[in-house]
C-alpha cells in the first residue's frame, strides 16, 4: 500500500517524530522563520523526506536542513 515510500523505509516511530519536531523548532528560531509558515513546513516535508530515504541520524538532518535554506 505504501510502497511510494520504498520496503526499506525506516518506520516513523514517536521519538522521530519528536526529533524532527525539536529539529524543524529549532531551525525556525535559528533561522527567524514563523513555525506556521510555508517555510517551516516545506523544511518539515524535507526532513521526512531525508529520513525515509534512510537518513536517521539527528546530527545529519541538521547538516541537511542546515544547508537547506
Amino acid at each position: 500500500m505504501f510502497s511510494a515510500f520504498g520496503r526499506g523505509s525506516p518506520s516513523l516511530e514517536p521519538d522521530d517524530v519528536s526529533m524532527m519536531q525539536t529539529l524543524v523548532k529549532n531551525h525556525c528560531l535559528t533561522n527567524a522563520i514563523d513555525p506556521d509558515s510555508e517555510e517551516a513546513r516545506d523544511a518539515a516535508r524535507e526532513l521526512l523526506k531525508w529520513f525515509q530515504g534512510g537518513v536517521t541520524d539527528m546530527s545529519r538532518l541538521q547538516e541537511l536542513l542546515a544547508s537547506h535554506t
